[in-house]
């Protein structure tokens, strides 16, 4: 084995402990390779993968670059630490990651029924999102199991976008409530086909008036559960004769829409427009409208409560309407007013959500405008809402999202937009 090689063969230390203790002996140019298993904790009772992490040492203590891959190719003696380096990212077809750099991140596209969910920081079993540098990218979990530092995150704050479709009812989202998993949404699109108007809007807490008519919330909770309980049976049998290949009859088809306008009485409408932010506290049914596309931050946990959807539910067999609403908030939530965070010289953040395990800032810079950007002291996602944002060359469009390492910090220039730059910044409380 050359000198600059030092192999570490796999066993249960993680790289980053491997990595601590080499980097006080290594010189400029070395290399550490770390073979290691990663648990894939997205996926049930599946075995662990095998992977190996790369990094080559700056000489002052710590890394000029590192990459993780399952294909390295053993090293070729005749090569330098640093030509190996970049030889093997080649071969395998990986990046070379710069510690505390902007990484961006690669979306997954997942299908609804509904339409189609983009998830840029998802991590579970129906897809990867990935942690991309120039034109190659690599699922986030591997590079988080090997990202050099002490404030490296388990998981990242989920980034997706909601993307509709225009159609009334097929593309309405399922009316669910969350336990554990908050939400805020920032609107970005309302599809005027479906909303001349550009009022687009989201099934969101109950309707006021309706509860007022009864006696007292029991009252208006059995009434509530009476017409779903209505409505899902007609929903199944026409559910099942669809799979059955057989068509329904228009009066079966008719009695659907009465029900449904019956059992949706119940729920309230709240109306949105672009740039318009809904957070979502817990235990508080909801349901995005078709044809409203929105950024979302929310907790990483895969979990809801579904109380009604107007099409046949794909992931489960049932509805959870009663265990639902025996949890659900009857009130109307508050709509905090925004936090001003900073204002003036063209610049104005504000804190649009700040739940318990992460915080939204959105951020707008006039033209001409400069920024301090900081990711705080763990990390922070970033995606970008209008105009263009260069980061270390790398430029994000309307749409586009990045990941901010612990502790990263730059000037954003004064000049050089055409437009007003607008983003959003989340930044988990650990």
């Amino acid at each position: 084995m050359s000198d600059y090689l030092t192999l570490h063969p796999a066993d249960s230390t993680p790289p980053r402990e491997v990595l601590l203790r080499w980097l006080p002996h290594a010189v400029a140019g070395d290399l550490l390779r770390v073979d290691f298993s990663l648990a894939q904790y997205w996926l049930e009772d599946s075995p662990a993968i095998d992977l190996v992490a790369l990094y080559l040492a700056d000489g002052e203590g710590g890394v000029a670059a590192y990459s993780v891959s399952n294909a390295f190719d053993q090293p070729a003696d005749e090569m330098s630490g640093e030509a190996q380096f970049r030889s093997w990212c080649d071969a395998a077809s990986t990046p070379m990651l710069v510690p505390d750099n902007v990484l961006g991140l690669s979306p997954h596209i997942e299908p609804k029924p509904w339409g189609r969910e983009v998830w840029f920081s998802g991590v579970e079993r129906r897809g990867l999102s990935q942690f991309r540098s120039g034109d190659l990218a690599l699922p986030i979990p591997w590079v988080l199991a090997a990202m050099p530092g002490s404030h490296v995150p388990e998981r990242l704050v989920l980034l997706k976008i909601l993307d509709p479709l225009a159609e009334e009812v097929r593309g309405d989202l399922y009316y669910e409530l969350h336990r554990e998993k908050r939400e805020v949404y920032v609107v970005t699109h309302v599809d005027t086909g479906a909303w001349p108007d550009g009022t687009g809007y989201i099934r969101y807490g109950f309707n006021q008036e309706l509860r007022a008519e009864y006696r007292d919330d029991e009252a208006f909770r059995t009434a509530y559960l009476t017409a779903v309980d209505a409505y899902e049976a007609v929903r199944r049998t026409i559910d099942s004769q669809q799979d059955a290949g057989e068509e329904s009859a228009e009066a079966l088809y008719q009695e659907e829409r009465e029900l449904r306008a019956a059992m949706n009485r119940f729920s309230a409408m709240r109306p949105l427009q672009v740039g318009d932010v809904v957070s979502v506290p817990l235990d508080t049914p909801h349901s995005l409208q078709h044809g409203v596309r929105t950024i979302e931050f929310q907790t990483p946990v895969y979990e809801r409560l579904i109380l009604s959807f107007a099409q046949k539910v794909l992931t489960q067999d049932h509805w959870d309407t009663r265990a639902a609403m025996a949890v659900a908030h009857l009130d109307t939530p508050q709509e905090p007013a925004f936090k001003v965070l900073e204002s003036g010289d063209g610049v104005l953040v504000e804190r649009i959500v700040d739940f318990e395990d992460f915080s939204v800032d959105r951020v707008r810079l006039d033209v001409g405008a400069g920024w301090h950007l900081s990711a705080g002291s763990d990390y922070a996602l970033g995606m970008m809402v209008s105009g263009e944002l260069v980061l270390e060359g790398q430029v994000f469009a309307p749409e586009q999202a990045f990941f901010l390492p612990a502790d990263y910090q730059c000037q954003l220039s004064e000049g050089g937009a055409e437009h007003p730059r607008v983003f959003l910044l989340a930044r988990p409380r650990i």
